[in-house]
């Protein structure tokens, strides 16, 4: 694809978005991610790169591709069993630990403090810039909601959030939380998106964090003529369009590619913008045969 002038400013003045975006250089000379603020003076890119469901030496190559290209947030959590390949090869890019965006997640709602414990000495860190609970599960979840905050007040955890909440998780949450949690990250895309637990996160002040927004394994993204057409009409790929979308609604994401190539072109989404009327043909692309459990 032939190299396409990306301007931070286009995209920041396209999205009508309830967050604060701030046009920050992560990388001279590389890709530049905006940043936006899900909790008060912490800033996180709108894009991140995954690592869960890989071997090893895949989060590394992953984690070393997104740094080589200027990337600076990374998503992990404890149960990929990889952080401490992704904490070596962030400390051999040679960083400095504040120039990387760190979101890792404790597996469910027990062990909180084990297992917060445990995610930072495999991080090799002694703080976290975002983490989450990643599933509704294994205990009481309200509890663990106020192990988090204790680590936050400390400064251990900058910002805390959960992840595969539903409105019916976080309502409870919510209810006894003396602190809002600052991120959903749930699955979402243009082919398949819960409307309702966003409606409600979003009703809530919390940022919706999108994950697998490119449909993970799954071809139908490519395949869909209504994407391809848009994708032709404003010389880009199908997956910077699916990727555009979700940003464009205000979320942040975090997607997971093993290729550099791959990750520098789903990244280059901040040089075009989707209409009103584009939007609402995207909207409507809905999968019906969606279920959440």
């Amino acid at each position: 694809m032939a190299a396409r002038h990306r301007g931070l400013l286009l995209w920041a003045a396209a999205v009508q978005a309830p967050w604060l975006i701030h046009c920050a250089g992560l990388h001279d000379g590389g890709l530049r991610v905006p940043t936006v603020e899900i909790a008060p003076g912490v800033l996180m890119p709108v894009l991140s790169i995954g690592t869960g469901g890989t071997e090893s030496h895949d989060s590394a190559e992953i984690t070393q591709h997104w740094l080589g290209l200027g990337g600076r947030g990374i998503d992990t959590a404890l149960v990929y069993g990889d952080q401490a390949v992704v904490a070596k090869t962030i400390a051999s890019a040679g960083l400095k630990r504040e120039d990387v965006f760190m979101t890792t997640k404790i597996a469910g709602c027990g062990n909180t403090e084990a297992n917060v414990q445990k995610d930072l000495r495999d991080l090799n860190t002694s703080y976290v810039d975002l983490m989450l609970i990643h599933y509704p599960m294994g205990g009481n979840c309200t509890e663990a909601w106020g192990v988090l905050e204790k680590y936050q007040a400390q400064g251990v955890l900058k910002a805390i959030g959960v992840s595969n909440f539903k409105r019916s998780d976080l309502e409870p949450l919510l209810a006894a939380a003396r602190v809002v949690p600052a991120v959903n990250q749930i699955r979402l895309n243009v082919l398949d998106h819960d409307d309702d637990t966003v409606s409600f996160t979003r009703a809530h002040n919390i940022t919706v964090e999108a994950y697998s927004p490119l449909g993970r394994d799954s071809h139908k993204i490519p395949k869909n003529t209504a994407i391809q057409g848009l994708a032709v009409r404003h010389n880009v790929s199908t997956y910077q369009v699916a990727l555009r979308w979700v940003l464009q609604h205000g979320h942040v994401a975090t997607f997971q590619s093993t290729s550099q190539l791959h990750q520098k072109e789903d990244a280059d989404v901040f040089g075009f913008s989707l209409s009103d009327d584009e939007m609402k043909l995207l909207d409507k692309l809905q999968h019906p045969k969606v279920v959440y459990v």
